[in-house]
């Protein structure tokens, strides 16, 4: 990888891992149709990149992350805890097949939008600023589709907000569990990196990629955590669906 595939998929990567849409297989895609890489290289790449965003989503909510490693918000650290067990379970047996075969990212993507769109028209009385208790039940689901992430064409993003928006939080609250679970899953990741690719190795135009999706993901991050506040969970859900159907088909075609 160079530097200027680096900031081009640091870039992609900073702005798709946060919609519901799969970054793994935009930036995946990306690197091999814009750049010619291999698919286990483009993959690598892709994996490697989620750590620059790891960086953004801890760097955004630090202050929710000092405050559980406080153990002022207890809570959030159980629902995390289970969340992350669910997830690593399932995620890292589907790392290592994810590496031995191409999965079509177009047919989850829109499974994806349909469900959001279904579940804004479930709940269209909903308000947004309504809010509910992360109570342990409730990262069952979203742990697990957490986990399924891991393979090319499931949006962890996607996944994990539709799942928290059927157990009826907020689209803010959404977003923002969505945002917490990643970070001990791509944590992960990055540490099972070199068993999952051989030859792995750190170079600086990586470094740079990574410093790249970082600031973009970050930025990504603040966009949408707005967008949350000022929308009302209707529209917002029912546009977010829209986009990632429309966005979806467009892949197939």
């Amino acid at each position: 990888m160079d530097y200027l595939e680096a900031v081009v998929l640091g870039i992609i990567q900073g702005i798709t891992e946060w919609l519901p849409i799969s970054s793994e297989a935009m930036v995946t895609l990306a690197g091999k149709f814009l750049f010619q890489s291999e698919y286990k290289e483009a993959l690598g790449n892709a994996i490697w990149l989620h750590g620059g965003t790891l960086v953004a989503v801890i760097v955004y909510f630090h202050k929710d992350i000092i405050g559980i490693l406080k153990m002022k918000e207890r809570k959030l650290l159980v629902f995390l805890a289970v969340a992350t067990v669910l997830s690593a379970l399932i995620a890292f047996p589907l790392l290592f097949l994810a590496f031995s075969f191409e999965i079509p990212d177009y047919l989850f993507t829109i499974l994806i939008g349909i469900f959001l769109v279904a579940v804004a028209f479930l709940n269209k009385k909903r308000k947004s600023g309504e809010k509910k208790d992360t109570e342990p039940k409730t990262a069952v689901i979203p742990g697990i589709v957490q986990g399924l992430a891991a393979l090319p064409g499931f949006s962890r993003s996607g996944l994990t907000v539709a799942a928290l928006l059927a157990e009826k939080f907020s689209l803010k609250d959404a977003f923002r569990l969505s945002f917490l679970m990643s970070i001990p899953v791509i944590a992960g990741a990055q540490l099972a990196l070199p068993l999952l690719q051989d030859g792995f190795e750190v170079t600086m135009p990586m470094i740079v990629g990574s410093i790249s999706a970082a600031v973009v993901g970050f930025l990504t991050i603040k966009l949408l955590m707005e967008f949350s506040e000022k929308v009302n969970f209707f529209k917002a859900t029912l546009i977010l669906g829209v986009a990632v159907i429309i966005f979806g088909v467009v892949l197939m075609i």
